[in-house]
């Protein structure tokens, strides 16, 4: 089994390596999705937010997290809610 790169144009599909086998072949052809691959980025038109994929939408939800408290107000509320316990005290 053998793997090359190419791009989908939309009307065919052009290989960017050398393809060292007899013509007249089976092939597999499996389409990546474009966020995965920068060179397809680049040769690819652009994407709208309608038209991103799943993959990227839940990446974009995931940009981080925002907090209008401090960071030692936060970390003054973790150890407040922190509570101890005697569980496992008595093992033997």
């Amino acid at each position: 089994m053998l793997s090359i790169r190419g791009i989908y144009t939309g009307k065919e599909i052009k290989p960017l390596e050398n393809i060292p086998v007899q013509p007249n072949v089976q092939v597999i052809i499996t389409f990546l999705e474009r966020d995965n691959l920068k060179m397809m980025q680049e040769v690819a038109p652009k994407k709208t937010d309608t038209q991103k994929s799943s993959t990227q939408l839940f990446l974009d939800k995931c940009n981080g997290w925002e907090d209008t408290r401090c960071s030692a107000d936060l970390i003054t509320e973790i150890y407040a809610s922190r509570t101890s316990s005697d569980r496992g005290k008595q093992l033997f």
